[in-house]
């Protein structure tokens, strides 16, 4: 059965949020939770959701702020964010899910985050225990200081600020070419438009990620977990700590580099089917 992908917004005390959702008319399983990667969109979402909302999951995909079309943060709130880091978002979030109705008593979740939206999942899976069935990590950031810092070099410059002369646009393009987007027009041409979109939201997240304590929090999560990574991921060198950490979580290798949720939707059905299925039994 193919259940329709929705656009929709949730309104909080802060602006919009948009979030893309498909409902099936006799849902049977919990909800899904599906957080994007920095600087993408729910729009990475699609063909899970469609996946997964024709077996009975209710699916819900939130633009993270200054992503999509999420509302873009102001200047208070960036002051906000740079104090709260992770925090803010994830507490705009429970906003956002408290007003649908994805956290009444007795109701649990799966999650799935990828990259900067793992580190959200990350957050949320530690902070409410109770409500999460399953958390699975995309590209994890467990990192510890060291690590962090050194990622801050790297990814935290702010390549695409618009300029006049539109260069800004080529040197996305480009990039997207070497975070392994495939060879996949349509797909680059979608994250090309995502990525201008997010110039600024991305540094804001990023400065989150990196100061969140990734280590700290993984370690507290209590739901069944699994942690997938591609080799040509950006976070691979990072990736052996997830079972040096915690020998009780699963490590599994998947494909399409950074574009995973996309390019390996085969891949992540099948861990995030063995997961659920866990899950639902804890």
């Amino acid at each position: 059965m193919s259940i329709p992908i929705k656009k929709a917004y949730a309104d909080t005390p802060l602006g919009q949020i948009h979030y893309r959702t498909a409902l099936h008319p006799s849902p049977t399983k919990n909800p899904l939770i599906l957080l994007h990667k920095s600087a993408s969109s729910s729009a990475c979402y699609d063909l899970l959701i469609s996946h997964y909302s024709s077996l009975g999951h209710p699916c819900y995909a939130p633009d993270m702020p200054g992503f999509g079309n999420s509302f873009d943060p102001s200047d208070s709130d960036v002051a906000d964010i740079h104090k709260r880091g992770t925090g803010w978002y994830v507490s705009l979030f429970m906003t956002v899910f408290q007003s649908l109705g994805l956290c009444e008593p007795g109701k649990k979740v799966h999650l799935i985050g990828h990259h900067s939206g793992a580190a959200l999942a990350t957050e949320l899976a530690a902070e409410y225990p109770e409500w999460v069935s399953s958390v699975l990590l995309v590209g994890a950031s467990v990192m510890d200081e060291a690590e962090r810092a050194e990622m801050r070099k790297t990814y935290f410059d702010p390549f695409n600020t618009p300029v006049a002369d539109g260069s800004h646009l080529l040197k996305t393009w480009t990039y997207l070419e070497k975070m392994g987007v495939g060879g996949d027009l349509a797909l680059q041409q979608r994250e090309f438009l995502d990525h201008a979109r997010a110039w600024r939201g991305r540094m804001l997240i990023y400065g989150s990620v990196w100061d969140q304590d990734a280590v700290g929090l993984y370690m507290r999560i209590q739901a069944p977990m699994v942690v997938m990574c591609a080799r040509d991921d950006v976070l691979w060198k990072f990736f052996g700590n997830v079972k040096a950490l915690r020998g009780d979580v699963e490590a599994v290798e998947c494909g399409g580099a950074n574009f995973t949720v996309d390019r390996d939707v085969e891949g992540v059905v099948r861990t995030w089917d063995m997961l659920m299925a866990k899950g639902e039994h804890v």
